[in-house]
């Protein structure tokens, strides 16, 4: 996957896995443009390029749903605003990282993880803009750990006033000025839902704790990770760590033996599926073997219920279909 987007996708999909299950009214995007006040621009805005799945807004800590804002809670970076898009192109997100990360105003945002927020400076590292003259590690540690101070009242109202201005350049860079804002579905989330919320071969971004990549010798793009033949590809969607765990014990594994990854024939009827049972192991499909796993995906929808299974379950069936339309074999890249 492109470098720019890399780097986010294991915080995108325990997002994406944290989603609430129920749809909130607070999640409910704005849609009146000259009433927006404050944190309600960025939703407005973000909105119009995916829909929102949840997005929350912070001005100082507090504690609400825990399964999502344990995961970045800090003292200093506020305002802040945290959302998960619901199956975004990855050019529109990739495009979206560097809006923020060129944007230049009364404060930094910077956008990282699934969250985008109010820094006194750019940070240095991890594809942040560094400062002009060449810095040892310790002094790119120094800088940081500056930036991690909890912001004075000043400068959080300095920030606030700053958003309307920051939304409104990351809508005319993005081309977005003239789309309306998009409310999320809860109902995209059934199988039907998920199956019609996207055409059949067209990439998004919802990753999993696999890399996804087709690949007509997977083995020997394992070993490389150069493509073989003219029809390769990566794909941005995947299977969670959580979603592949629901779904192998939706389908009769026992707790210890999807804790323990105990891989391939774990399952008896799904062999090819319990594949994926250890995310630490990279999974291998060759291309006679993507019909017979696809087989296997399309009998296991019948049974999953659970939210994260479904989920998990329509982008496997997505990939492996579309490795059986190039006529390749599909490498899962564990972690």
């Amino acid at each position: 996957m492109r470098a720019g987007i890399a780097t986010l996708l294991l915080s995108i999909t325990f997002a994406i896995e944290c989603t609430p299950i129920m749809a909130d009214e607070n999640y409910r995007i704005p849609t009146d443009r000259t009433e927006l006040k404050g944190g309600e621009w960025v939703p407005f805005v973000l909105s119009k390029i995916a829909p929102l799945e949840w997005w929350s807004y912070q001005e100082s800590i507090y504690f609400s749903d825990w399964s999502y804002q344990s995961a970045r809670q800090n003292t200093w970076e506020f305002p802040r605003f945290c959302f998960s898009m619901f199956r975004p192109s990855e050019e529109s997100y990739g495009a979206l990282l560097h809006a923020v990360k060129d944007y230049e105003g009364a404060v930094a945002w910077v956008m990282h993880d699934d969250c985008i927020g109010a820094w006194k400076a750019k940070p240095t590292g991890q594809g942040m803009v560094l400062l002009p003259y060449a810095m040892s590690e310790q002094e790119i540690e120094k800088h940081n750990q500056s930036l991690r101070q909890p912001p004075d009242s000043a400068f959080i109202e300095k920030a606030v006033t700053d958003i309307p201005l920051f939304c409104s350049y990351l809508e005319k860079r993005l081309g977005l000025t003239d789309r309306d804002p998009q409310q999320f579905d809860p109902g995209w989330l059934t199988a039907k839902g998920l199956a019609e919320s996207k055409g059949e071969f067209e990439d998004f971004l919802d990753p999993g704790i696999w890399s996804v990549f087709l690949a007509h010798d997977p083995h020997a793009y394992a070993k490389t990770f150069q493509p073989t033949s003219p029809a390769d590809r990566s794909l941005s969607m995947g299977i969670g760590m959580l979603e592949s765990e629901e779904l192998l014990k939706e389908l009769g594994a026992e707790r210890k033996q999807v804790s323990a990854g105990t891989g391939e024939g774990s399952l008896s009827g799904f062999p090819l599926l319990s594949r994926l049972s250890d995310y630490t192991d990279d999974v291998i499909y060759e291309p006679d073997e993507v019909a017979p796993f696809l087989t296997e995906l399309l009998r296991a929808q019948q049974i999953a219920k659970q939210r994260r299974s479904i989920r998990g379950l329509d982008n496997l069936i997505r990939i492996a279909r579309w490795a059986a339309k190039l006529n390749v074999g599909i490498y899962f890249g564990g972690v």
